[in-house]
């Protein structure tokens, strides 16, 4: 080596976090948290929810990692343990927020209009089938790298790639379609005045 430390795999990572080694776990845990946030993201639309399933998802992996029979299979077991805290997260009761103060009619127009924006994005995502979005939203907004993408979903990396292609062209698709469909209605409405 020449100056500088070699990267640890996850395996190693994982095979040291079992024998100890906090920091080796809280290494590997930093590499795979943003594809734990962007799957229970995909579950519950809501980012504060996403990241504390995300970061129950790592503390249970904690406790449970004497468990962990092969340290290669840990990303695989750790979107287990995620889609587990998901599907207990979907079934539990939610309550209804209350406002103190009425808001700015200017603020309420503001918020409709990007509640509907964000509305039309996340149609267009949700129209896309649910293994691309996760590689496309673990890819866009979390910023991972498609080696650790194929290793979380335990698919090899031709395959992240072609799912992330296929989506970004669909959504292309679908928000361009969206797009020219508002500048007709918009024309339309202009020469009905």
């Amino acid at each position: 080596m020449t100056g500088s430390a070699a990267i640890a795999s996850d395996a190693e990572l994982v095979e040291r976090a079992q024998s100890g080694d906090a920091e080796a776990f809280a290494e590997v845990a930093a590499r795979y948290r943003p594809a734990l946030v962007a799957l229970a993201f995909d579950r519950t639309r809501n980012l504060d929810d996403a990241e504390d399933l995300a970061q129950e998802a790592l503390a249970r992996a904690f406790e449970r990692l004497p468990e962990l029979a092969h340290a290669a299979s840990f990303p695989a077991w750790l979107r287990a343990i995620a889609g587990n805290l998901c599907a207990t997260w979907a079934r539990r009761p939610r309550a209804l927020a209350l406002t103190e103060t009425e808001p700015d009619r200017a603020d309420v127009v503001a918020a409709a209009i990007a509640r509907c924006e964000q509305r039309e994005i996340a149609r267009a995502l949700q129209a896309l089938p649910t293994a691309n979005r996760h590689a496309l939203l673990m890819h866009v907004w979390c910023d991972m790298p498609y080696e650790r993408i194929a290793a979380f979903l335990g698919v090899p990396v031709t395959t992240v790639e072609g799912r992330i292609f296929r989506a970004r062209l669909r959504l292309r698709r679908t928000l361009m379609t969206k797009v020219t469909t508002l500048r007709s209605r918009h024309r339309k409405e202009l020469t009905d005045e």
